[in-house]
Formats: structure tokens, sequence, C-alpha cells
């Protein structure tokens, strides 16, 4: 008999008809109800019936919309008919490989169970069985369709509920955020965090953007970014993190940067260990072509007070492409 996946999402409503949907610390999926349809902003790393726990939440005609094309933000988008993603995320499978997204949801629960060792190495401390919740699309999860997202685009849900997509490359070329003025929230994917990769594009191009993201701040109260990792869920972001990214952002584009050496956040390797091991350097493919479409490329981290910054130091300027 075929098992039901779980629907047992730590979830909060945090404002009216504002919903962050934890699929386990593998990331947050925000739900946005209006008056006539409601907004999905993304499907996570896959886990579970994601739109089975949406619809219990409401039965309105659904808008998905994906911040960006990561393994971790497009899991279970089969379960929709439709996607709205950038033309330039639009090349990654979706979902992407079922080994990769495993990986990854297993060091993340290692990672939050902590290093205190075999008490809790012995329960499943989520209500989920990976060996089933976890999973390549059925053959009835056909691939939906997918719209091109981009800068500017407005969604209506009714009841004057209208959200706003902007651009915002850098964590990916087609990263984007959405900007909700009724409930004066901005969602923002992976394009802030305390602990933030970019490196996709030119850092003077993702400076533009994020200096604009700033300058959207009369606009919202809140930023709520796709992992709640560095911030309680339901709660926005510290007010300090967006200003710290852009002053170390500035000061890499002025040359003035002090790479440093910091922990996997991935979580330290247990037994603890005298060598620096990267958690992440036996990371299967997350597809087949992924060289093709993610090229490697060299990084280092930037620190200022509580930002971890990781940038690629040989695509600064616009030039350098």
């Amino acid at each position: 008999m075929k098992r039901e996946l779980t629907k047992l999402y730590p979830m909060v409503q945090f404002k009216k008809d504002t919903w962050e949907i934890d699929e386990f610390d593998c990331a947050s999926i925000f739900l946005l109800i209006g008056a006539e349809k409601a907004m999905v902003i993304d499907c996570g790393m896959g886990i579970g019936d994601l739109r089975g726990a949406i619809e219990m939440i409401t039965d309105k005609p659904l808008i998905v919309v994906i911040s960006h094309g990561h393994v971790d933000h497009t899991g279970n988008g089969r379960q929709f008919d439709e996607l709205w993603i950038h033309p330039a995320d639009q090349a990654a499978p979706i979902p992407q490989s079922l080994e990769r997204r495993r990986f990854d949801t297993e060091r993340i629960a290692a990672r939050q169970k902590g290093c205190i060792g075999a008490p809790y190495t012995m329960f499943n401390l989520y209500p989920y069985d990976i060996n089933v919740d976890l999973r390549d699309p059925e053959p009835d999860e056909k691939m939906p369709i997918i719209h091109d997202l981009n800068d500017g685009q407005q969604f209506d849900l009714g009841g004057g509920r209208i959200v706003t997509a902007y651009e915002c490359p850098g964590h990916s070329p087609g990263e984007m955020i959405f900007l909700d003025e009724q409930s004066r929230s901005l969602f923002a994917g992976d394009a802030l965090n305390f602990n933030l990769g970019v490196g996709s594009v030119p850092l003077e191009r993702t400076l533009r953007y994020m200096k604009r993201m700033h300058d959207l701040g009369d606009k919202y109260d809140g930023i709520y970014n796709g992992h709640h990792d560095f911030r309680a869920l339901g709660m926005p972001l510290d007010d300090d993190c967006l200003p710290t990214v852009i002053e170390l952002m500035e000061e890499a584009v002025a040359g003035r940067y002090t790479p440093c050496e910091t922990p996997s956040f991935w979580g330290q390797s247990i037994p603890l260990t005298k060598e620096r091991v990267d958690p992440m350097a036996s990371a299967p493919k997350m597809y087949a072509n992924e060289e093709k479409v993610r090229p490697k490329r060299r990084r280092v981290t930037l620190r200022k007070g509580r930002n971890f910054l990781g940038i690629n130091p040989d695509l600064i300027y616009e030039n350098d492409q």
C-alpha cells in the first residue's frame, strides 16, 4: 500500500494571511493568501506533501513563484501545475538529483542535532521518513508549465494584495525577491542572509541590486529569507543584516577586503579533527550538466560582525566576465 506523505511541517501565521512553512530546517516556504488567490514562494527540498499541507490552510487558486533555481527551492515543484521562474534560472531540472537532495537533507538534520552525540543521533527528531518522504516525482507528477518571471512583475491576489517581483542576482543569476506591500514584508529567497554566498554575476552588479533592496525599505518592515537558520521561524532577519552586507560588498569592490577562515556552516566533522574538512567535498552532483549551468568558481569569505559573505574574487567587476 502506498504510504501517505507527511504534512507535519512546522508552520506559523506570523501576519494576517501570511505563513512561513518550515521544511524541517532545509528551507522555508511562504504562503500569502489574498481575497481571490494565494501565492506560494518556493517549493523546498522536496520533503513530504507540500501542496497537501498548503491546501489544509487555503482552497484558493495558487500562484507558485520560485526565488531561484537551486536544489532546495524547487524540490516539490512538480506538485503544482505552473511555476514562475526567472529565465536565467530555468536550465536546472525540477526536481534536481534525489541523491544530492538526500545528501543535503541528511547533513542538515545532523547539523541541527549538534555535537552532543549518541542521545540525539539515536532518535528521529523530524516527522518524516527520508526513504518515503524524499523521493523522485511520481509518474502522474508531470513537469509544470514554466512561465518567465521578470523584474517589476506584479501578481494581484485580490483584496488589494499585490506582490511585486524584483531581480536581485548574485546568489544565482536569476535570484528574485518579492515585495508584499499590504503586509509590509519582503521575501528575499537566498538573496540575503547572515551567511550569504554570491558570485554568479559580477559583485558590483549584485551591489547595485542590494542597494535597491535597501531603498525599498520604506515599503516593508521586515525581510524574510528562504531559510530560518539565522532567525526564528516567523521572524524577520535582524535589521543590521542588509546594511552590513552592503558595506562588505562596497569594501570588496573598492579592493579593501581581507579573506578569513571560517568553520563550515554545514557543521563540524565528528569526531573533531585538526584538519579542516569540507563536508560538501563529497557531495553528489545536483544534475548531469551542472558544471555547464553552474560552473565552479573560486570563493573567499569576508566577515564583519555577525555577517559572513562568500564572494568570487575573480568576478568583482563587470569587465571581469
